[in-house]
């Protein structure tokens, strides 16, 4: 799904040499694609966007291009829908570099309910999966006992039908002998 889902919900200004910063998603396809801009203040030879995804995973840093009058804008693509922490770098032509505090995408203006979608099927055997928590194994296992109960009540009352049956049309045939008789013995 492409598209531009991300709404601008507000500019959020930066500490010196940083003027306002924003983040939009454009993308949600294989990932997060966001749209990255920042004024910055004097004239950097570059800005580099810094991203600090869950247990302070350092991504890879992404390059702005400079589109004039102190406007720094990039593409930064993330491999997971997540709200990761984002910060500037200005690297002068002397001296240290400068870094921005770090901000989440939300409070770049990315919208939140990109990150609350669920993307992933669930697979059996999960947490969510009914039958993985203790209480839903239990019934599993009620319901495989009352399926082999079941079953072996068929299987005796097959088993015992079967054998009543030879003796039925035994005692039919020796009732049928006597009746037999019973008519000779009446003829003689």
């Amino acid at each position: 799904m492409t598209g531009l889902l991300g709404v601008l919900l507000f500019l959020l200004p930066l500490t010196s040499p940083f003027g306002e910063a924003t983040a939009t998603a454009s993308s949600v396809d294989n990932g997060l694609r966001l749209e990255v801009s920042v004024e910055v203040a004097g004239s950097p030879v570059a800005v580099v966007v810094r991203g600090l995804a869950a247990g302070n995973v350092e991504l890879e840093p992404v390059a702005l291009a400079d589109r004039g009058n102190g406007m720094w804008q990039g593409i930064v693509e993330l491999p997971r829908i997540e709200n990761i922490r984002l910060g500037f770098e200005s690297i002068p032509t002397r001296g240290p570099a400068t870094l921005s505090e770090l901000h989440t995408l939300i409070e770049l203006g990315v919208d939140s309910a990109i990150f609350s979608i669920e993307r992933e099927p669930v697979r059996f055997g999960e947490d969510s999966d009914p039958l993985a928590n203790p209480q839903g194994q239990r019934w599993g296992w009620l319901g495989l006992a009352a399926g082999a109960g079941a079953l072996m009540l068929i299987a005796v009352w097959s088993i015992d039908s079967w054998k009543s049956k030879p003796d039925e049309e035994a005692d039919e045939a020796e009732q049928s002998v006597t009746a037999d008789e019973a008519e000779n013995h009446i003829v003689d």
